[in-house]
């Protein structure tokens, strides 16, 4: 998946966590600890291989599911000393989510169940090619953007252009955490 793909999945995730369970909208802090959850493990995976060649593949340390528990009660230990639990929970359930869809990615046809994402270093999927971050970001990039507009509005393209209205009308009733309080912190700053 995509970036903001991951990032849309766990924000819908945590809105409807927070606005069932805790009966409010997530909070810009939570809002954070999410963006943070959903790409952390390509933000430590990515570059590890595509820019310094440490591992094989993009998908080992960050992905693996028996690292994810040690960094997820890291950052427990870290919220609870700072009395905001929530925050832990808010990157767990992102960073969850983020290996969930990259098992499965619900939204690419013909997607197959890929366990050996997560299994590092027990298993890893075979190594791509080679090339810097930015070689790699820009490849798959141009690869979704083609693939967006070759066919026209193919029922995958309809899917995902819906998902996307669908996650940012939910980010707006929630009250658009995090740039609402940019939006206030610079309405103070510029009156002072």
């Amino acid at each position: 998946m995509f970036p903001w793909e991951h990032l849309a999945f766990a924000y819908v995730l945590y809105s409807l966590f927070a606005n069932v369970v805790l009966r409010r909208a997530p909070t810009s802090r939570e809002t954070v600890a999410v963006v943070i959850g959903s790409q952390l493990p390509d933000l430590v995976d990515k570059p590890l291989a595509w820019t310094f060649g440490i591992t094989e593949t993009g998908y080992s340390i960050g992905h693996s599911i028996f690292v994810a528990p040690i960094v997820c009660l890291a950052v427990y230990a870290v919220a609870a000393r700072h009395g905001d639990r929530l925050l832990a929970g808010a990157f767990a359930l992102a960073y969850g989510s983020h290996l969930v869809t990259d098992v499965y990615d619900p939204l690419r046809e013909g997607s197959r169940f890929e366990s050996g994402v997560v299994l590092w270093p027990l298993e890893s999927p075979a190594a791509g090619d080679h090339g810097g971050f930015i070689d790699h970001f820009a490849l798959y990039f141009v690869r979704y953007v083609n693939e967006l507009l070759a066919g026209g509005v193919t029922p995958s393209v309809a899917l995902q252009l819906g998902l996307g209205v669908a996650v940012v009308t939910l980010w707006l009733i929630d009250g658009a955490p995090i740039a609402a309080d940019g939006y206030r912190w610079l309405r103070g700053r510029l009156r002072a």
